[in-house]
């Protein structure tokens, strides 16, 4: 039961009240340094607690459907591009006509200091930690996505928390399929560049 409770207050600090103290700014550190800083904790978690698999993080990737992960890629591109076109034409491929350089950049550091670490925060460990707290792996998935959406608050606009929520159910349904945290980040990686590419990526950016 304490062990339970614990579960519980560790969940709502780690998952509702960070969110909640950089929406109100009442934490005066740069977001990518408080993403970093909660990764190597997690990490820490899970080198000394018994009950959680560090080695899980090690393992080689299964043999997850490529094929599936490129249509999958192709159509949120599509969906992407039809929804700049949509609400702002005039971003349309802005980010790496206007600042090519920087765009590079992104796209290379991206997948490393972004999507991996909200995977492992938001798939691997969430769903090693937090399993006993859910009645079924359905609902302990969609909960990750809830998450995952509420992360962006951050950002101060509805566009992020949408489109969060629809790509934190696409990573928990490939991580569950999967197993890979791997495949997971991988994908996360394939839809956050294109998100930045195409012309979405001012809602999930604010300067240092």
């Amino acid at each position: 039961m304490n062990n339970r409770i614990y579960l519980v207050a560790e969940f709502g600090i780690l998952f509702l009240g960070l969110p909640l103290l950089f929406y109100f700014d009442l934490f005066a550190v740069p977001k990518i340094a408080a993403l970093l800083g909660v990764t190597l904790g997690i990490v820490l978690a899970l080198w000394f607690d018994s009950t959680l698999s560090f080695e899980r993080l090690f393992r080689q990737p299964n043999r997850y459907s490529v094929r599936s992960l490129a249509v999958r890629s192709l159509l949120v591109a599509l969906f992407m591009l039809g929804l700049v076109l949509l609400v702002h034409p005039d971003t349309l491929f802005a980010f790496p006509r206007k600042q090519p350089v920087v765009w590079i950049v992104v796209m290379l550091l991206y997948p490393l200091l972004s999507a991996l670490p909200q995977e492992l925060i938001y798939r691997e460990f969430f769903f090693q930690r937090y399993r006993s707290l859910f009645p079924s792996e359905a609902v302990l998935g969609y909960a990750s996505a809830l998450a995952f959406a509420l992360l962006h608050i951050i950002y101060d606009n509805w566009w992020a928390v949408g489109l969060s929520l629809a790509g934190g159910i696409l990573f928990m349904h490939t991580y569950r399929r999967s197993g890979s945290l791997y495949w997971v980040t991988v994908e996360h990686a394939v839809y956050g560049c294109l998100v930045f590419t195409i012309g979405m990526g001012q809602y999930f950016y604010e300067p240092f």
